[in-house]
């Protein structure tokens, strides 16, 4: 493929595996049940960057988060968790972290909007023990809070007891928008959750962060939830790399991302929310019908060789069908008038119908 707006390069498995083999050489021995200098010196990696006295790799955010508000539950002997309505606890994993782990969830805020202040001054105290905020909101775009609105509904819940945990899948998006290192977007929380293969490109995994006895307690969670693989190397291994290829530029795809989401938005038939994206995401509402533009969207692919939009991932209310673009390295190799002109092209393919 010629050019791909879909967030970094691709890279074939082989290739991925041959680049790792050739990092595992210069470094440490495997890790075994957690143990061992290459997960620990991670560990550690990740906690500093993220201001938190420590950190734990986990396979997935699917078991990091609900582990996560579970331990903060049972410290409150309050088993009541505030969610937003779009939160990928409520949306992708099939309740769990109500079957699985005995928590229930308070539904806070608006789905179409960030959750704010005034969302939680209108929610009992009482009925919350832990607060999910996840920064940014990827259902609406890759949204944001402003930061003192941020500072607010995290001093609300301190008031109440309630423990903060931040569900930060794209975490790394935010000191660009906030003018904040991560480590002090995280000192709001008292646990961070932050994704190794979205935005970093790693194979897979996620690192929870928090104090020393929380992450005790985590990692004995983790075993008993059949977390704790003999050997994480591989993801390990990738998420080094990913960390060293995507890490910085991050900050350079959210500018990206400001800039192409509004020219996008000239397109007939195309909006973008947000208006001006916060993240290095947002999403394209175009007015088309879901099937027909996948097969167009595959169809653009195959004749010009440049995918111009990830196939939609969902439908909004009016019956636009919603994109998602996600900016990365793969993006910023065209400018962004590339990505208009193509959008333009495909977009008229449409009303040829």
């Amino acid at each position: 493929m010629t050019a791909s707006i879909l967030r970094h390069p691709p890279e074939s498995m082989a290739e991925t595996l041959r680049k790792l083999a050739a990092r595992a050489e210069a470094g440490p021995a495997a890790d075994v049940y957690g143990s061992g200098k290459l997960i620990e010196d991670f560990e550690v990696k990740i906690a500093a960057l993220l201001g938190k006295p420590a950190a734990l790799f986990l396979p997935s955010g699917t078991l990091a988060q609900p582990l996560a508000l579970k331990l903060h539950c049972e410290q409150r002997k309050n088993m009541n968790v505030g969610l937003h309505p779009t939160s990928h606890l409520v949306l992708h994993e099939h309740d769990g972290y109500q079957k699985l782990w005995g928590l229930t969830g308070h539904l806070l805020g608006d789905a179409d909007k960030v959750l704010t202040f005034d969302d939680l001054k209108a929610q009992d105290p009482a009925d919350v023990a832990a607060l999910v905020l996840e920064l940014p909101m990827r259902e609406i775009g890759g949204q944001l809070p402003e930061w003192n609105d941020l500072q607010a509904q995290v001093n609300w819940a301190r008031q109440h007891n309630i423990a903060v945990h931040i569900d930060g899948a794209r975490l790394w998006h935010c000191p660009a928008y906030y003018g904040r290192s991560l480590a002090e977007i995280s000192a709001l929380a008292d646990s961070v959750y932050v994704s190794l293969y979205k935005d970093i490109g790693g194979i897979a995994g996620a690192v929870l962060a928090g104090e020393a006895d929380f992450i005790a307690q985590a990692k004995l969670w983790s075993r008993r939830a059949g977390g704790n693989l003999i050997s994480f190397y591989p993801y390990i291994l990738a998420a080094e790399q990913g960390l060293e290829d995507n890490l910085e530029s991050i900050s350079e795809a959210v500018a990206y991302a400001r800039k192409l989401g509004p020219m996008l938005a000239s397109v007939p038939g195309v909006r973008v929310n947000p208006a001006t994206p916060q993240a290095a995401m947002f999403h394209l509402h175009i007015e088309a019908d879901k099937e027909f533009l996948t097969q167009l969207i595959s169809a653009y692919a195959e004749q010009h060789d440049v995918i111009v939009l990830a196939k939609p991932r969902a439908v909004d209310q009016e019956g636009n069908s919603i994109c998602e673009i996600s900016v990365g390295r793969s993006t910023m190799e065209q400018p962004p008038e590339f990505w208009l002109a193509h959008l333009r092209r495909l977009i008229g393919k449409l009303k040829e119908r």
